[in-house]
C-alpha cells in the first residue's frame, strides 16, 4: 500500500494557518491627557476685518498624543552548547515553569505536549522567524496553533498521530483557554532554552543529537513515580555504546529493529545516528517499539518523526510480557489507520469540491440575474 511520506522536504510544508496570521501586538495603555479648557468664544467678523484676512485661529496647533505601539516580541534563545546538555536543561526548565504556573504536576501531559508540538513544527530551518511568529501569537492563536500542528501530523502520519492521542486530549477539553497563561509560559521557556535549535534543523541528523521528550518527562515525574514505573532516562553515551555493539557492521536494508521496552526511543535515536555514520539511511529499515506507559509511547511517536526514522515505524503501547502479540496487532492497526485517513481526506475533498461547485453556481445565477 502506498504511504504518504512525512519526511519530504520540509521547506514545501505550509505554515499552519493560525501561526501564519499576522501578529497583533497588544497596544500599551497609557493615562489620557488632562482635558484642555475650552477657548472663549470669538466674535464673528468678516474676512476683511480679520488681521491678515484669515479666519483661522492664529494660535499654534498642539501636537496630537498617540498611544505607542510596542515592537513585536522576540525571545532570545540561550546558548545551546552541547545538545545533550541543552536537552536536559530544557526539560528541567519546562518542569520548573510548569510547576510554578499553578497547574502542578498532575497534568504533565500538557507541558510534554507543548514540547512535542514545538518539536514537530513542520517548517524547518527558519528558527528566528518561527520563534517570532509563535511568541507574538495571541492566546487563542497559540492554542489553535498546537491543534493545527497535531492535526497536520495526523494527516501526514495517521499511525504515529493516533499514538500521540495522550498529547492531544487537553486541546479539546472545555475551558482550555483557562490554561492559556501556563501554556504561554511553558512555550516561552521551551523557546528560550532552544527547542527549535535542537529540533528545527532541516537535516534529521542534526535533530537526532538529543531526546528532548525523555528529558521533559523524567524532569516532570516525581521520584516516586519514576520508581513505580521503572522509568529513567538512559544516558545517551550508554545508548551510543549499545548501538555500536548491536550493529558492528552495516546491516542489510529492510532489517527490522525491535525494542520491547523502548520508552521514548532513546536506543533508536542512537542506532539511527550509528547508521548515518555508516552512510546508511534509517528510513531504509523497520523500527518496532513497545512501551507500557502511554505518555512515553506518544513521545516515542514524536521522536520517530523528529529523528527521521522513516515510514516503517510501528509503536505499540501495552505490556509486552503479558501480551506477546502486541506488536503484530499494532502493525495491523497501522494499516487500518492509513486506510481510514485516506477515506476521511477523500470525503473532505469531495465536500470541498461540492462547496466550490455550489459557489460557482451561485455566481453564475447572480450574473444572469443582473
Amino acid at each position: 500500500m502506498d504511504q504518504l511520506d512525512l519526511f519530504a522536504d520540509a521547506e514545501e510544508t505550509p505554515i499552519p494557518a493560525t501561526f501564519a496570521a499576522r501578529p497583533k501586538p497588544a497596544r500599551t495603555v497609557t493615562a489620557p491627557p488632562a482635558p484642555r479648557p475650552a477657548p472663549a468664544p470669538r466674535p464673528v467678523v468678516a474676512a476683511e476685518e480679520e488681521p491678515g484676512g484669515l479666519l483661522a485661529d492664529p494660535r499654534p496647533e498642539l501636537p496630537s498624543v498617540q498611544t505607542p505601539i510596542p515592537a513585536p516580541r522576540q525571545i532570545a534563545p540561550l546558548l545551546i552548547g552541547n545538545p545533550r546538555d541543552a536537552g536536559q536543561r530544557l526539560g528541567e526548565a519546562v518542569s520548573e515553569t510548569w510547576h510554578a504556573s499553578n497547574w502542578g504536576g498532575y497534568r504533565m501531559d500538557i507541558p510534554v505536549s507543548i514540547v512535542g508540538g514545538l518539536a514537530l513544527f513542520p517548517i524547518k530551518g527558519h528558527t528566528e522567524d518561527v520563534t517570532r511568529i509563535i511568541s507574538n501569537a495571541s492566546d487563542f492563536e497559540l492554542i489553535q496553533g498546537y491543534r493545527e500542528i497535531y492535526a497536520h501530523t495526523w494527516a501526514q502520519r495517521p499511525d504515529l498521530g493516533a499514538r500521540m492521542a495522550p498529547l492531544m486530549g487537553w486541546l479539546t477539553e472545555d475551558g482550555v483557554m483557562e490554561k492559556a497563561y501556563a501554556v504561554r509560559r511553558v512555550t516561552e521557556t521551551a523557546l528560550r532554552y532552544g527547542i527549535l535549535q535542537l529540533t528545527g534543523d532541516p537535516d534529521p541528523w542534526c535533530r537526532s543529537d538529543t531526546d528532548v521528550m525523555s528529558w521533559t518527562i523524567t524532569s516532570l515525574r516525581s521520584h516516586g513515580a519514576k520508581q513505580g514505573l521503572g522509568e529513567f532516562h538512559t544516558p545517551p553515551e550508554l545508548c551510543d555504546m549499545m548501538a555500536a555493539m548491536t550493529c558492528p557492521e552495516a546491516p542489510e536494508k529492510g532489517m527490522r529493529f525491535h525494542e520491547p521496552a523502548g520508552g521514548t526511543g532513546g536506543m533508536f535515536r542512537a542506532l539511527a545516528q550509528h547508521l548515518r555514520h555508516m552512510q546508511l539511511d534509517p528510513a531504509d529499515f523497520e523500527w518496532w517499539l513497545n512501551e507500557l506507559e502511554p505518555l512515553a509511547a506518544a513521545s516515542a511517536a514524536v521522536n520517530a518523526i523528529v529523528w527521521g526514522l522513516g515510514p516503517n515505524v510501528v509503536i505499540a503501547c501495552g505490556d509486552t510480557l503479558a501480551d506477546g502479540g502486541l506488536a503484530d496487532r499494532a502493525a495491523q492497526e497501522r494499516k487500518h489507520l492509513f486506510e481510514e485517513r485516506d477515506e476521511i481526506l477523500g470525503r473532505l475533498a469531495v465536500a470541498e469540491a461540492a462547496h466550490q461547485a455550489m459557489a460557482l453556481a451561485d455566481r453564475l445565477i447572480s450574473s444572469k440575474a443582473v
